[in-house]
C-alpha cells in the first residue's frame, strides 16, 4: 500500500513538473503571433466584438498569467457609422494564478497606453458597447440565441444588491495619453476627455491609496473646454459597495459659449462618496473657489439608476454670475421688437426655446443662502431660496433677498405643460432704492427715490419672447422722496408759456430734474401690456394724474396725463398770464431707451383765447413793457395764430 502511494505521489510529481516545465517553455518556443487570426476568432465568436491585433503578443504563465498586447483595435456593430469602437497602443496585465483559485485577483501595475475609446448611443438608444454574439462562428458552427441590442432585448440588469467586488490586490494602475468620447445622436450630448494620464499606488480593497489625474475636457454643444487636475486618496470597500474619495483636490480651467469669460484657476475640495450596491452618491466638505466667490456645503444624489434624487445645500460669499454666465444677446435688427427679426414668429425659434428636461429628469430638493450675489449686474447682498423640483414642476419658495437697503420676498413656479413652460411669480419689494439699482441693471440714471413694489404675474411660452407676449397679471408701484432726471416740468411749463405768448424764454442754469414726494400706479397686464389708469404724482410744484401703456414686447410706452399746477408756479403763471386753474396735458411716448415728454400748452392757450379774444390779449399787453415793440408784436403774433379767422 505505502509502495503503491509513493507510486502515484512520483507519478503526480512528474507530472506537475512537467506541466510547470511546458508553462515556463511554451511561451519562448511558440510564437504566439502566428496565431492571432484564431484569437481574434474566438473573441468574435465568444463576444461578438470584431478585434484587430496589430501589434505583439506577449504571454506568460508563471509566477504571473500576463498578457503584453501591442496595438490593437476592437471595431463598431454593423449598423455605427464609426470605424472603431476602441484602439490602445499598448496593455499590459499580469496576475497571479494560485489566488484566482481562491477568489482573489492579485495583479501586478496594470499599464494601458494610447486608449482611445469612441461611445455612442444612435437615435433609437442602442450603445455601440452591446455587442451581439453572432448566430454562426467563424468555422461554421452555430452558437446559442444571440445577446440583443440594448433598447431592444436586452439582458436582464443585475441588481445592485448582487453585485460582487472580488478582493483587488493590484500593484497600481497607470494609464497614459488616452481619449474617451461620448456622443447620444437622440439628445446630442457630446463630450470628449483627452490627454487622459491616470497613476495609483498600490490598490487593495479596504486599505486607503493615492490617485492622481490629468485630463482635457471638451463640450460640444455648447462648445466648452476645460482642463482638469486632481489628487485624491481612493478606497474600495468591499462590504459597503463602495468608493471613497477622501481630501479630494481638484484644479480646474473652463472656458467656452456658456461663460461669459474663462475660469481659471478654479479649486474644489471634498470628499465623495460612490455606493454600488444604494446606487447613491454623497459630496460632503464640498468647498468651491472660483472667480473670487467662495462655495460650501453638500450635495448629494440616491436612486442614480432611475430618476435621481438630488439633495443640495449651499453657503457662499462673492459670487458674480455675470462673470459666468454669457451677456444676453442683442438683437442687430432694426427697432426693438424682436419681431422685425428675419423669423418673426417666436415660437418656430427652437434655438432659443427653453429645454425642460431637467424637470423630469432629476427630483431635487435644496437650500441655497449666498451673500454678495451679483446677478445681471444687480447687487445682493443676501439671498435664500429653498428649492423643490420633481415631475415636471420646480418651485422655489421662500425666496428671500436684501438688496439696495430693501427687501424681497417671492415665490417662483414652473412647470412643463404639453412642452411648454408655464411660469407664475409673486414678488414684494420694500424700501428699495431705485437710482443704484437703476445703474447698475440699466446703466440709467434717470430716477432716483425709495421704491415699493408688488406684483402677481404668469406667463406661459417656449422662449423669453413668448414669455414677454403672454405675460399678464397685476402689479402696483410706489416710488417716495424721488427725483426725475432729464425732465424739468417747472420749466417747460415756464417755456411752454412764453413760447404760446411770444415772450423771451427763460433760461435754466441747473440740470433738468423734478422733484416729487410720491409717484405711484396700478398696473392690469395682458398678452404682455401694462395699463394704467390711476397714475399720480405729487410734488410742492405740481400734481399729475394720467394713464400709461407699456408694450413690453415692443418696448414702448406711451402716457396721456394732465399736470395741475401747486404753490408759488401756480401763483405765478395765473398771475402773469390771467389763467384760470386748469390742467395742463402732458404725453410721454417713445421707446423705452428713447423716450420724449411733450406739453400741450397751446392748446389752453387757444381755449382761453377764443372765450376771452381780444379782452385777455389787451390785459397780457397792459403787463408788458410798452416801449418793447418785440413784445407787443410776439402777443399779436400768439392771437392770429389761435384766434379762429
Amino acid at each position: 500500500m505505502a509502495r503503491t502511494i509513493k507510486l502515484t505521489l512520483a507519478i503526480v510529481g512528474i507530472l506537475l513538473f512537467l506541466i510547470i516545465l511546458a508553462i515556463i517553455i511554451l511561451p519562448h518556443i511558440v510564437d504566439f503571433n502566428k496565431h492571432k487570426p484564431e484569437v481574434e476568432a474566438g473573441i468574435y465568436n465568444a463576444t461578438g466584438y470584431e478585434v484587430s491585433l496589430e501589434g505583439d503578443i506577449e504571454l506568460s504563465f508563471l509566477p504571473w498569467l500576463g498578457i503584453d498586447v501591442g496595438k490593437a483595435s476592437v471595431a463598431n456593430p454593423p449598423d455605427f457609422e464609426d470605424e472603431n469602437l476602441g484602439s490602445v497602443e499598448a496593455l499590459q496585465i499580469r496576475l497571479k494564478v494560485w489566488p484566482l483559485l481562491l477568489g482573489q485577483v492579485q495583479m501586478d501595475r496594470v499599464v494601458l497606453k494610447g486608449l482611445n475609446l469612441d461611445l455612442v448611443k444612435d437615435a433609437q438608444g442602442r450603445p455601440n458597447w452591446i455587442a451581439s454574439r453572432p448566430e454562426e462562428s467563424r468555422e461554421g458552427v452555430m452558437l446559442g440565441s444571440s445577446l440583443a441590442y440594448a433598447g431592444e432585448n436586452e439582458p436582464a440588469q443585475q441588481d445592485s444588491e448582487d453585485i460582487f467586488i472580488p478582493a483587488l490586490d493590484i500593484a497600481g494602475l497607470e494609464i497614459t495619453d488616452s481619449n474617451i468620447s461620448y456622443k447620444d445622436m437622440g439628445t446630442d450630448v457630446h463630450f470628449r476627455i483627452e490627454d487622459l494620464d491616470l497613476l495609483t499606488e498600490r490598490i487593495r480593497q479596504d486599505e486607503p491609496f493615492d490617485l492622481q489625474s490629468d485630463m482635457k475636457f471638451k463640450n460640444f454643444s455648447p462648445e466648452l473646454d476645460g482642463r482638469i487636475s486632481l489628487t485624491t486618496q481612493a478606497l474600495l470597500q468591499g462590504e459597503e459597495k463602495s468608493i471613497r474619495l477622501s481630501e479630494l483636490d481638484m484644479d480646474l480651467d473652463l472656458s467656452g459659449e456658456p461663460l461669459h469669460e474663462p475660469v481659471k484657476d478654479a479649486r474644489i475640495r471634498g470628499d465623495i462618496v460612490y455606493a454600488f450596491g444604494a446606487n447613491s452618491m454623497e459630496f460632503s466638505e464640498l468647498s468651491i473657489q472660483a472667480l473670487d466667490a467662495d462655495l460650501s456645503g453638500k450635495i448629494s444624489a440616491r436612486e442614480l439608476d432611475a430618476v435621481p434624487q438630488i439633495r443640495i445645500d449651499l453657503e457662499g460669499d462673492n459670487l458674480d454670475l455675470d462673470r459666468i454666465m454669457p451677456p444676453p444677446e442683442e438683437n442687430s435688427e432694426t427697432g426693438n421688437n424682436p419681431g422685425n427679426s428675419p423669423n418673426s414668429n417666436p415660437e418656430n425659434d427652437d434655438k432659443n426655446n427653453m429645454d425642460l428636461g431637467f424637470l423630469h429628469d432629476l427630483a431635487l430638493e435644496g437650500e441655497i443662502k449666498l451673500t454678495s450675489l451679483k446677478a445681471y449686474q444687480a447687487v445682493i447682498d443676501e439671498l435664500s431660496a429653498q428649492i423643490t423640483s420633481g415631475n415636471g414642476e420646480m418651485v422655489i419658495s421662500p425666496l428671500t433677498a436684501k438688496l439696495y437697503q430693501g427687501t424681497f420676498e417671492g415665490l417662483l413656479s414652473l412647470k412643463d405643460v404639453q412642452d411648454e413652460a408655464h411660469i407664475e411669480m409673486d414678488s414684494s419689494l420694500r424700501d428699495v432704492q431705485v437710482k443704484p439699482l437703476l445703474q447698475d441693471v440699466a446703466e440709467k440714471d434717470f430716477l432716483s427715490g425709495t421704491a415699493e413694489l408688488d406684483s402677481e404675474l404668469k406667463t406661459f411660452g417656449k422662449n423669453t419672447d413668448l414669455f414677454l407676449e403672454n405675460l399678464f397679471g397685476e402689479a402696483r408701484i410706489e416710488v417716495r422722496d424721488g427725483t426725475i432726471r432729464g425732465m424739468d416740468l417747472d420749466h417747460m411749463i415756464r417755456d411752454g408759456f412764453a413760447a404760446a405768448f411770444g415772450e423771451e424764454r427763460p433760461s435754466r442754469d441747473d440740470e433738468e430734474t423734478t422733484r416729487f414726494s410720491s409717484f405711484k400706479g396700478s398696473f392690469d397686464i395682458a398678452s404682455g401690456i401694462a395699463s394704467s389708469q390711476d397714475l399720480e404724482l405729487d410734488s410742492p410744484a405740481l400734481g399729475m394724474t394720467g394713464d400709461m401703456r407699456l408694450d413690453l414686447p415692443e418696448s414702448y410706452l406711451e402716457s396721456r396725463a394732465r399736470v395741475t399746477l401747486a404753490g408759488a408756479l401756480k401763483e405765478e403763471i395765473e398771475e402773469r398770464y390771467a389763467l384760470p386753474q386748469a390742467g395742463i396735458p402732458l404725453r410721454i411716448r417713445g421707446p423705452f431707451d428713447d423716450v420724449s415728454v411733450g406739453l400741450d400748452i397751446e392748446d389752453i392757450v387757444r381755449d382761453l383765447l377764443r372765450e376771452k379774444g381780444e379782452g385777455l390779449l389787451q390785459q397780457l399787453m397792459d403787463q408788458m413793457d410798452p416801449e418793447n415793440e418785440e413784445q407787443e408784436n410776439g402777443a399779436r403774433d400768439m392771437l392770429q395764430r389761435f384766434l379762429p379767422r
